[in-house]
């Protein structure tokens, strides 16, 4: 659980988080996987208690790595 996963769909209540940095950790899984608990990397108190995993994808790092 430690890889990086950004959100590519915000609804269901979670717009109030689009303003933050779109990086996150996966702190919890439930429901076999089917939802996850988040917290924000640049700021570990800014969770999201549930979101459908779907929602979410790994974020690609090599992309933010300076050539």
């Amino acid at each position: 659980m430690n890889k990086t996963v950004e959100i590519i769909v915000f609804d269901d209540g979670n717009d109030e988080f689009k303003s933050f940095p779109n990086e996150w950790k996966i702190t919890k899984k439930m429901f076999n996987g089917g939802k996850v608990e988040l917290t924000n990397i640049h700021d570990n108190t800014i969770k999201i208690k549930s979101i459908s995993a779907w929602k979410t994808r790994v974020k690609d790092c090599s992309q933010d790595m300076p050539n």
